[in-house]
């Protein structure tokens, strides 16, 4: 738990130096220098802030958030975010086929419309944009429906949505929490009972997790339910030892669960940095 977050206070003041301009590097740790790594406050990550600033606060209060969220997130780039929005937070409303349109023009001329980070599954022989697309019509139906309506009742759950989303064709499990992390910081999930007590262990978490638990990144296993139910305990002591100032300094941002559960598949990647193994990124 300490090199956990001896790990997050390090990442975390890379970003302080940087946004105090001092000029780099912000950090002596080598693995920190050398590749990249997520914000230690997803909040702080730059795709999440530019959803963040010019669809998912606009529309924070308003029912079509669902929607909005669930349509970049399958996409989860600035690219295509930038196609999407006018078509999901002003009076233009959703145009399917101009939709398309745009985003097959984006193609054309090399523009990547697509996330690296998570694997989006489309159906065989259909180009994965159109597979999308026609799973946003479905999503488009049902989120005015009872479908949704109904399966959110009062208080309103994390867990509750994460089932919900569940149901979404070809929304995997990864992509569905992205979104349900989305909606904690608008009217549908912000006064969850279950804010700090629910989150889903991701692949990459769970290996961080073993490496914390039994210095070993097969320790749990992220597809078996009875592990996740371990990994969650083990996350809620992660997010309530935040509270002991010698790990996370007390004038720092309270972090939720959500970045307790993101935080261990950073670090599972830092600690294969310096065990000597190859990440994805490098930082230059």
């Amino acid at each position: 738990m300490e090199g956990f977050w001896a790990f997050l206070r390090e990442r975390y003041r890379i970003l302080l130096r940087r946004r105090a301009g001092e000029p780099g590097p912000w950090t002596e740790d080598p693995v920190l220098r050398a590749w990249r790594f997520c914000n230690v406050r997803r909040e702080d990550d730059k795709v999440t802030a530019w959803f963040r600033d010019r669809i998912r606060d606009p529309l924070r209060d308003d029912p079509e958030v669902t929607f909005a969220a669930i349509a970049f997130r399958w996409f989860n780039t600035i690219a295509a975010g930038e196609i999407l929005q006018p078509h999901l937070v002003s009076s233009r409303g959703w145009d399917r086929a101009g939709v398309q349109e745009e985003l097959e023009a984006a193609m054309a001329s090399g523009v990547g419309i697509f996330t690296g980070a998570y694997m989006i599954n489309s159906a065989p022989g259909k180009p994965k944009h159109i597979d999308v697309l026609d799973n946003l019509d479905w999503v488009l139906g049902n989120t005015r429906s009872p479908f949704f309506r109904n399966g959110l009742t009062e208080p309103r759950t994390k867990e509750a949505m994460m089932a919900l989303l569940l149901e979404v064709p070809r929304l995997g499990n990864f992509a569905a929490y992205q979104v349900v992390v989305d909606l904690q910081y608008t009217y549908l999930l912000e006064d969850a009972p279950d804010l700090n007590t629910f989150t889903v262990a991701g692949p990459g978490c769970a290996k961080g997790l073993g490496l914390m638990v039994a210095d070993d990144p097969t320790w749990f296993s992220y597809s078996s339910k009875a592990d996740q139910v371990k990994m969650l305990k083990v996350m809620r002591d992660l997010w309530e030892s935040q509270e002991d100032h010698k790990l996370w300094p007390k004038e720092w941002p309270r972090l939720p669960l959500s970045d307790c559960e993101n935080g261990a598949c950073e670090y599972a990647k830092w600690r294969t940095g310096h065990a000597g193994g190859r990440l994805k990124r490098r930082y230059t």
